[in-house]
């Protein structure tokens, strides 16, 4: 039997990080797992009022903007799209759409799960505490308590998120990865080919948005410090976001404007170039629930220097793919970032074999189709149970 899924995610653009990746790849692998996958969706973070959207996946519902939930029209395109699901899979919550989504699935009998992405963490938690709290307390907190499952994607989110929605009722299936396509070299030389002056330079690759929440500007710290030892050491930092300017003009100030480069966000072949040109994968975040651009760096064999904030970090440093840093003193993160920064360029043998653990931890453990297998499966055992 064709097992009728319905994704629901507050947004779907690209530019807006690792839950539309997640939806997308569960959607393209959904008639490979007997499943038919459905979106409803927003354009939130969509440049185009949702055009580009319509054309990648044309049999979606796509509502205005988030809070576009909450009116009668918004809230009966929700219940159309719920009443002809099997069961729903909700990606992230403190949004109007995913909690109307959960009310009309629960009015209608229809089951859902729940992806946090993340959002029970402490760390997200303690943004914007009191609404978070007051919102938990109205309307979150139903939104938990009837979902058949909870689906984690580490164990580290898991626990986290415990003090909150306990142990129960919780499965965890690692997210998946893509692998980059074609030859290493060709990509590395099609990136030099267009940066020329940044040939020879041994690069360091921040890819992410450009935000407070991943620290970037200590990658920047960082550089400063290990070029006194390494002066041809040099720095990508891919991704747009609200920091981009300070971290534009911290660049002036340091005097390292021949040494990083800001490519704006990179998707395709574009972003696969810049990890080919790279050495090594930098991200001192405050808090990662997966970091899906981690493990496609992981995959295009880059070691990495992380924090323990990131949730797939023991696997990560168990498999000697990477350092993790000590970010207890937020003063002192440039330094221990920049001390593992020179471990790997002090070594290059040692890098290299990092880099071999690193392919193969990604290939054994973030893997698309055994993630989409997974999550079929709980939908089919929530089903009949």
């Amino acid at each position: 039997m064709t097992l009728r899924v319905l994704h629901v995610s507050p947004y779907m653009a690209a530019a807006a990080g690792g839950p539309p990746v997640v939806v997308d790849r569960l959607v393209a692998r959904a008639a490979a797992n007997s499943a038919d996958a459905h979106i409803l969706t927003t354009t939130a973070y969509s440049d185009d009022s949702g055009a580009g959207l319509r054309r990648t996946y044309p049999d979606l519902t796509l509502l205005p903007h988030q809070r576009a939930a909450l009116t009668g029209a918004g809230r009966a395109a929700v219940r159309r799209a719920v009443a002809q699901a099997d069961i729903v899979h909700l990606h992230t919550i403190w949004s109007p759409l995913t909690a109307v989504a959960a009310a009309a699935a629960r009015r209608q009998g229809v089951p859902y799960v729940v992806s946090p992405h993340g959002m029970l963490d402490p760390y997200s938690l303690a943004q914007k505490r009191l609404k978070k709290r007051t919102y938990l307390a109205l309307v979150e907190g139903r939104v938990l308590r009837g979902a058949a499952r909870l689906i984690y994607t580490a164990q580290d989110e898991r626990d986290l998120a415990a003090p909150v929605v306990g142990h129960d009722r919780a499965d965890i299936v690692a997210l998946g990865a893509d692998a980059p396509p074609g030859d290493t070299a060709g990509l590395r030389a099609a990136f030099f080919a267009r940066h020329p002056d940044l040939a020879g330079r041994s690069l360091a690759l921040f890819l992410g948005r450009l935000d407070d929440k991943k620290r970037p500007e200590t990658a920047l710290q960082a550089l400063n410090l290990v070029r006194a030892d390494y002066p041809d050491a040099g720095l990508l930092m891919v991704g747009t976001g609200p920091a981009e300017q300070a971290l534009r003009n911290l660049t002036r100030q340091l005097g390292l404007q021949d040494a990083v480069r800001f490519t704006g966000f990179l998707s395709g072949q574009d972003k696969w170039q810049a990890m080919a040109a790279c050495d090594l994968f930098v991200l001192p975040s405050r808090q990662e629930n997966f970091a899906i651009a981690l493990a496609e760096a992981l995959h295009a064999g880059l070691p990495a220097l992380l924090t323990r904030r990131i949730n797939i970090w023991r696997e990560i440093t168990d498999a000697g793919a990477g350092i993790v840093i000590d970010d207890t003193d937020e003063a002192a993160i440039p330094t221990h970032l920049a001390a593992g920064w020179r471990h790997w360029l002090a070594d290059p043998a040692a890098r290299t074999r990092a880099a071999s653990a690193a392919g193969q931890l990604a290939r054994a453990a973030f893997d698309w189709d055994d993630s989409a297998a997974r999550t079929h499966a709980i939908y089919r055992a929530v089903l009949a149970g």
